[in-house]
């Protein structure tokens, strides 16, 4: 944890330049030591405290390979922190086999600022500190704070949580949009997966296995129950669960549309599902997501 000066917050600018440099700092600190680290963030809040987070190691595998899009996918793993920073950097070394590398950075500000950096840097057995470029810096559209203000049905489900249970909930949800995301790029659809918390806070990973019928097809609502008993018959050992599935979502004319529904549970008695609504791109296989809708949702798992 980092506290700026004062000095270096006279404007949005220099703020986002501090943040950057502090991120940077670390990224050479672990370059050192460990000649190579984890996608992480940096996040300024208001009282100018800079503190960082790491990728969970279950979803670091799960980057894509375009470094643009990971890296803009680690400031998203971090977005439910948005509302309280004034700041957001995130930090991307991709190609971390290669003695020539480059580091890409996303850089926010919640004043509208928003920036792609590359710094190149090259790391030699005999040298002990990388030596880094000039950073290339390009303007960007805003991604975090766009101008669109979280609509109030989106919060609602913050209310009467402790922080840990919050942070549960960010942690389920930053592992399974991109797996959800992974799934339906290679394969196009996405069959039910559930992912939970213990009581230690550490992730597990499930599918629920059937027979399938005659035409070899297996029952997503079945696969779906199926998670959710075997999570009630053991929630005294977990804290959180998500399920996801592939589903339908009928729009206001008429029609319906593909999502992914995120059915979160916790102990402390949130029930609700996150739907995301999804195209995939035919040639590219890129999966875009629409606008994401959070409802109250019927508990299965810590059901009365």
């Amino acid at each position: 944890m980092t506290q700026l000066p004062p000095e270096v917050r006279t404007s949005p600018e220099s703020e986002l330049a501090a943040v950057v440099a502090e991120a940077l700092k670390l990224a050479e600190a672990q370059l050192v030591l460990n000649k190579s680290f984890a996608p992480f963030v940096f996040m300024l809040d208001a009282e100018g405290t800079v503190q960082n987070g790491e990728v969970p190691q279950e979803i670091r595998g799960t980057m894509p390979p375009d470094p643009v899009v990971a890296v803009k996918l680690t400031v998203d793993l971090f977005a439910g922190y948005a509302q309280t920073l004034h700041a957001m950097v995130a930090v991307l070394d991709p190609l971390s086999a290669k003695a020539e590398d480059t580091l890409h950075l996303w850089a926010e500000h919640r004043s509208g600022i928003a920036q792609l950096i590359r710094v190149d840097f090259t790391r030699k057995k005999f040298l002990k500190h990388p030596t880094f470029s000039e950073p290339r810096v390009e303007t960007q559209p805003a991604h975090l704070w766009n101008g669109e203000a979280p609509a109030p049905a989106q919060e609602w489900w913050h209310e009467g949580l402790s922080e840990q249970a919050i942070q549960d909930v960010f942690k389920l949800v930053g592992v399974a949009v991109p797996f959800a995301e992974d799934q339906l790029s290679r394969n196009g659809g996405l069959a039910p997966y559930g992912i939970t918390t213990d009581l230690a806070g550490e992730l597990g990973h499930h599918m629920a296995y059937q027979e399938a019928n005659a035409d070899g097809e297996v029952d997503s609502a079945e696969s779906v129950l199926m998670m959710a008993d075997g999570f009630r018959n053991k929630k005294d050992t977990l804290r959180g669960t998500c399920i996801l599935s592939d589903v339908l979502v009928q729009v206001e004319d008429g029609g319906a549309v593909d999502a992914v529904r995120l059915h979160i549970e916790h102990s402390e008695g949130l029930s609700m599902n996150i739907l995301k609504p999804y195209e995939i791109d035919g040639q590219s296989r890129a999966v875009v997501f629409g606008d994401s809708a959070v409802i109250p949702a019927d508990a299965h798992v810590w059901s009365a």
